[in-house]
């Protein structure tokens, strides 16, 4: 076993790069989920001290500098295929290892902890290779339900198999199944809610949300996007199919602008309660295209000085 002062005192010297490379990372990650319109949550942090050292002892066949995980990043997204998006797109960005999915270690009859991992470093063309290009690390793309399980699971004994009552056995593999079954209907769900008819301000709300998160990354209020989305769809005549074409159009027309204003807005403590939802896309979008249109629509539901807040932060003005 390599000797742990050693391990100490040289993870004590490099752990501030890689806290730096994490930053970075994590700035990147999220600027990946954006792009792609995904509403996810990233974290990254390098292994504290002690937790390093355990992992050492835990594993007497690895050494210092072959012990991986010294940084983990995480991006959890909502949905399965969100998984897969998150995946393909991080591919080209980086040097990637195999992606490994925990589901191909279980048989057709077993269920357990799901992710996806990859070691990931730098390209050699990245702007930050001189200072990071030789550090790795280790990335997991999950859902928000496997994440759960995943920290149900962390402080049993289930993932080191040291469980031998088979009762303990048969309700932690029900728990786990219950997670897996759980992701799969919420991905059913989903993909019926944009076929059934009654459901239009659903699918157009899906619309929104995928071009909003490329701009934003605060989650907003289904209810009022659904009661907003009603207000002001017929100042559209159109459907939810023409909308999303509508939509992406003008997300990818004004992304520059749109982008700084939603950055600059975070900091603002004034601004509009429908600032950060979706469907301010249909406000800025009817604010150039027919402001006085849409004032006397607005204000049927909702509070006119909060038009005037969000015309004020697009650099419109009513008056």
């Amino acid at each position: 076993m390599e000797d742990l002062d050693y391990a100490r005192a040289q993870w004590l010297q490099e752990q501030p790069l890689y806290a730096a490379f994490g930053a970075y990372l994590n700035d990147r990650l999220r600027a990946i989920t954006r792009r792609i319109g995904i509403s996810a949550t990233v974290s990254v942090r390098t292994k504290e001290i002690d937790s390093l050292l355990k992992k050492l002892l835990g594993k007497p066949e690895c050494g210092y500098a072959t012990l991986g995980d010294k940084l983990g990043a995480r991006v959890i997204v909502k949905r399965l295929r969100d998984v897969q998006a998150v995946c393909d797109a991080v591919r080209p960005e980086f040097v990637c290892g195999p992606f490994e999915n925990t589901a191909d270690r279980l048989a057709e009859d077993q269920v357990g902890y799901l992710s996806v991992h990859v070691d990931v470093g730098l390209v050699s063309s990245d702007e930050r290779f001189a200072a990071f290009g030789a550090l790795r690390a280790e990335l997991q793309v999950r859902t928000l339900s496997q994440n759960l399980w995943s920290e149900m699971s962390h402080d049993t004994t289930y993932k080191s198999g040291t469980v031998v009552d088979p009762g303990l056995k048969r309700r932690l593999h029900l728990l786990a199944a219950l997670i897996e079954v759980a992701d799969n209907e919420y991905q059913r769900v989903e993909d019926e809610i944009a076929t059934v008819p009654d459901m239009p301000e659903m699918r157009l709300l899906r619309a929104l949300e995928r071009q909003y998160y490329r701009l934003a990354s605060k989650p907003g209020d289904t209810e009022l996007s659904l009661r907003v989305i009603r207000l002001l769809w017929p100042l559209y005549g159109k459907t939810p199919e023409e909308l999303t074409t509508h939509f992406e159009q003008l997300v990818a027309q004004h992304q520059a602008t749109l982008t700084q204003v939603f950055a600059d807005a975070a900091a603002v403590a004034e601004r509009s309660a429908f600032l950060f939802q979706p469907e301010v896309l249909m406000i800025y979008d009817q604010l150039q295209a027919m402001p006085y249109r849409l004032r006397p629509q607005w204000v049927q539901e909702f509070p006119e000085r909060e038009l005037e807040r969000i015309a004020l932060r697009f650099g419109f003005s009513f008056a």
